[in-house]
């Protein structure tokens, strides 16, 4: 019977195929380049024809695409390539940007060094395979913003940028030279390393008041429920309290204490370019997820308020185009407030609006990973006597947002690209400074447009193409779709 049923396998699936799963392992495997060209692109006669047309057509993009970028004038590029980077920013102020953005960069390195380090370690003791990263790895990975960062320091007149990109590729690598190091105390606040970091050039670049009070506060509470952990009983009805409590009263003295100084920054209200264009989606990223998380949680409640208002929100807020909301935020929201009150400005304003936006669908996202989770899993854990807490947060959400990495970053790319709308409430983000640049007068009327927007579209390429490597290669350290 056995025999039979190998038969009919193998002639089902063909004996090349056969063999390489009854070998467990990669299909193909053990041909040379030449014979995998053989037999993928040349195995027959219209496969051959296929290719031939297709490396003709992709031969004649290459060569016309290099001859058209060598013979076109750059200077437009060139000449507003500060507007660019940061928009009207004061040249005076310019420190502000690259104190900030250093500092981010060196808190990068060290957070991420950090969860690396903790994760080698974990793996090493399960004894499960774990490689040390390297350089070499890490270039492969970012090497779409690497070669972006090295075409935008072809268009400087100065040495400044190159030095501060120079010194910012310093930081990142002692960071990640100390990261590695850390105690593995230390290593529990990697990510929050980063999330500092991100307070740091908020409020370096724009003031502690506001948002960045708010951000601040998050931050901080989240730095003290890590570093509670689980010191505190949670079974008993004064520890969970105690555990709820504790961080939410952190972050609201930190908010306050920001708030209240409120001083250093420079404002919102001229940045522009890939700085705000970047800094809006990570602040979208970093406050709408978990909110998003929230609101997801909260949809599934048994108590009818809580579900009812997330319930509303979402459908709400995915019911509405993400331009119709930020027309209501720059231009009718100030309208509703009482004339001596103090209206936040449309970037702000234009931030919110984004974040709670994100939040929605992110909110759904994640509802369907948690549908995704068996049901017998939550009941083993109640039947170990977990606590609801414990058992969305140790067994249902990491296999709830493993199973929706996928769309998750695709909500991520789509938050990045859809920054490009900030330009109808008059925020001159990436993508509204090659319009502002062709209308200028030593370019205007000359068909520049080509030009500006190539270079634009090399940067949100260039991006969204790293955010996209990165899932699959998390996907595939994570076993997406395999396990």
């Amino acid at each position: 019977m056995v025999s039979s049923e190998s038969t009919a396998e193998t002639a089902y699936l063909g004996a090349e195929i056969a063999q390489a799963l009854a070998a467990d392992r990669p299909l193909h495997s053990d041909q040379t380049p030449s014979q995998w060209v053989k037999n993928n692109l040349f195995s027959s006669v219209l496969n051959t024809a296929i290719t031939f047309v297709s490396a003709a057509f992709a031969g004649a993009i290459l060569y016309f695409g290099i001859r058209w970028a060598i013979n076109v004038e750059w200077e437009i590029v060139r000449a507003n390539l500060r507007n660019f980077m940061i928009g009207q920013f004061p040249k005076d102020e310019l420190w502000r940007p690259w104190a900030g953005g250093l500092t981010l960069v060196a808190a990068v390195g060290l957070g991420s060094a950090g969860m690396a380090r903790t994760s080698f370690d974990d793996a090493t003791e399960k004894g499960l395979p774990a490689e040390r990263p390297t350089w070499t790895a890490l270039l492969n990975r970012f090497w779409p913003i690497l070669a972006f960062i090295f075409l935008v320091l072809t268009f400087t007149r100065t040495i400044q940028p190159t030095l501060g990109v120079l010194a910012g590729l310093g930081l990142f690598a002692a960071g990640r030279l100390i990261g590695w190091q850390l105690p593995s105390g230390i290593r529990r606040f990697s990510p929050h390393i980063i999330g500092v970091g991100l307070v740091a050039l908020s409020t370096i670049v724009a003031g502690s008041g506001g948002l960045v009070a708010l951000l601040g506060g998050l931050v901080g509470a989240l730095i003290l429920a890590t570093a509670i952990g689980d010191s505190i009983d949670r079974t008993s009805e004064t520890g969970t309290v105690a555990a709820l409590a504790l961080p939410l009263l952190g972050g609201a003295v930190v908010w306050f204490v920001m708030s209240t100084i409120d001083s250093f920054g420079y404002g919102w209200k001229d940045w522009g370019g890939l700085y705000l264009t970047l800094f809006v989606t990570v602040a979208g990223i970093s406050t709408g997820m978990p909110l998003g998380i929230l609101l997801a949680i909260g949809r599934r409640s048994q108590l009818p308020i809580i579900k009812g208002f997330c319930v509303t929100f979402i459908e709400f807020v995915r019911g509405v185009p993400l331009i119709s909301l930020l027309f209501f935020s720059g231009f009718m929201l100030p309208l509703l407030f009482p004339p001596a009150a103090t209206i936040p400005d449309g970037t702000t304003r234009a931030m919110i609006v984004i974040t709670l936006f994100s939040a929605a669908y992110i909110a759904e996202i994640v509802r369907g990973g948690l549908q995704a989770v068996p049901k017998g899993q939550t009941e083993a854990a109640q039947a170990q006597g977990l606590s609801a807490g414990k058992i969305q947060r140790l067994i249902v959400m990491p296999q709830a947002l493993r199973a929706v990495i996928p769309a998750m970053v695709g909500q991520f790319i789509s938050l990045f690209k859809d920054t490009s709308l900030l330009a109808i409430i008059g925020v001159a983000e990436f993508l509204q400074i090659a319009t502002i640049a062709n209308t200028q007068q030593e370019f205007l009327g000359k068909g520049l447009q080509p030009v500006t927007y190539s270079f634009v579209a090399v940067g949100y390429w260039a991006f969204a193409y790293t955010m996209s490597k990165e899932s699959r290669r998390l996907e595939t350290r994570l076993g997406v779709g395999t396990r």
